[in-house]
């Protein structure tokens, strides 16, 4: 009987204390050597390169950017809406609010503006633990045409800034954008 050339099938190889030589195309599995080695490879990657992947504070910094875009428009469009001045003020560390002035166009800014979001009395909110929040003017008060002003009512364009990204208002139109990198 006759399987490959030169090996007799069923025939008894003596043993002469050589290791057994199996051809590699019919080898199957891996070595213990090969499998140890495999596993930590995974774990220097995993304890080098997951944390990168995973860092929580770059995520919930783009969600507070989002946030402050978001509730720069809300005011803009509350205060063409409404036909009253609104007002985002930011406060040290880093905390933004919205109010309107309690007699529309005159008085003091009193009046918090609701969050239609949330339906909370008041739009506000703080920024993340590490991540800054500052404005080039602030307040920045709306008008019932939209445009932007400061504190002193003259239109002005802004920019705020949350951590290392910038928001940028035109005074004339009240349009709050994130530039493009």
């Amino acid at each position: 009987m006759q399987g490959f050339p030169g090996i007799e099938l069923g025939a008894k190889r003596p043993f002469d204390g050589a290791p057994r030589v199996v051809p590699h195309h019919l080898r199957v599995g891996v070595t213990l050597i090969e499998l140890a080695l495999g596993i930590a490879i995974v774990g220097v990657l995993a304890g080098v390169a997951a944390p990168r992947f995973f860092s929580r504070a770059s995520f919930h910094e783009a969600f507070f950017l989002q946030d402050v875009v978001s509730a720069l428009r809300y005011a803009q469009k509350q205060a063409v809406a409404s036909g009253c001045d609104v007002q985002i003020s930011f406060t040290p560390p880093g905390e933004y609010s919205l109010a309107q002035r309690l007699a529309c166009r005159a008085g003091a800014f009193s009046r918090p503006v609701a969050n239609p979001g949330t339906g909370q009395p008041s739009y506000g909110n703080q920024a993340p633990p590490g991540t800054a929040l500052a404005s080039s003017v602030d307040p920045i008060v709306f008008d019932a045409l939209g445009r932007a002003r400061d504190a002193g009512l003259a239109v002005s364009d802004a920019r705020v800034t949350v951590g290392d990204s910038t928001v940028t208002v035109v005074g004339e139109t009240g349009f709050a954008f994130e530039p493009a990198s």
